[in-house]
């Protein structure tokens, strides 16, 4: 196939175009330092009870340390169940699903879950809470995000 010079002129504009997407893409991915730590949380309610599930993913480029998820589950001022874990250490685009937290208490009962991770990384350890409203009977889903460069 043959290309006049101005067919040549945009196909050259277009790999150009990719290529500096592919670059960004590369770098922010793999090369930029940052710390980029995602929670993912479901909310089950089935006949054999209530439960709670979470994966913590350090999507960042940064290695994350000292790693500790407490979780638990209120009920007004009345605190249902609590758990604590210690994944340690999370190295760039590693997960880890956490335990399954079982409550019990009546499906159509409003509660609270809260969300604790504290963790090291290169500027001082970090607290981040996350808190959660669970009140309709059914399968709940929540994603949320710390993002630090």
């Amino acid at each position: 196939m043959i290309f006049n010079k101005q067919q040549k002129k945009i196909i050259t504009k277009f790999g150009t175009i990719i290529l500096a997407f592919f670059i960004i893409f590369v770098s922010y991915s793999y090369i930029l330092p940052r710390t980029e730590i995602e929670i993912d949380t479901v909310f089950h309610s089935s006949y054999s009870g209530l439960f709670v599930q979470s994966r913590i993913s350090n999507m960042g480029t940064e290695e994350i340390t000292d790693l500790k998820v407490k979780i638990s589950v209120w009920n007004g001022t009345e605190m249902l169940e609590t758990d604590t874990h210690y994944p340690g250490i999370l190295t760039a685009k590693q997960s880890v699903k956490l335990e399954a937290l079982m409550f019990d208490g009546p499906h159509a009962d409003e509660y609270d879950l809260i969300i604790v991770l504290d963790f090291n990384q290169d500027d001082g350890g970090k607290n981040i809470i996350y808190s959660y409203k669970i009140a309709d009977y059914g399968n709940l889903a929540w994603h949320d995000q710390y993002f630090s460069f």
